[in-house]
């Protein structure tokens, strides 16, 4: 029963999540990665952005490592493995995905309002 009440709880969430950020706009992120390689948009712009992910995902490392480690003294080997994966995954991939939501708000509106319309 305390699977399927957490299964449906994270699908609600991810449900209305996903609505509201669809509703509002705010994570086209189309219109980031088609922004993250406009020339349009100035290098600096570029790396604040991706300088904001890094920040986040440097947060999320430091909240994550804790449990990491005793997760690692349970398991060894397959905590270890895991982390690893995972921890390579989250460095590469979260930057991006935070770069290309806040873009949108570094980037020149004229720009921005061009790749929309």
């Amino acid at each position: 029963m305390t699977n399927f009440i957490g299964f449906a709880g994270r699908h609600a969430t991810h449900k209305a999540i996903t609505h509201e950020a669809h509703r509002r706009g705010w994570l086209n992120l189309r219109l980031g990665f088609a922004l993250l390689r406009d020339r349009r948009v100035s290098l600096l712009t570029k790396l604040a952005s991706l300088a904001s992910g890094v920040v986040l995902t440097a947060i999320l490392v430091a909240i994550e490592f804790p449990l990491e480690g005793l997760i690692g003294l349970l398991l060894p080997f397959l905590g270890l493995a895991f982390d690893f994966v995972f921890d390579g995954l989250e460095i590469v991939v979260l930057p991006l995905l935070v770069s290309a939501i806040v873009i949108r708000w570094l980037a020149p509106k004229n720009v921005v309002a061009s790749l929309l319309g």
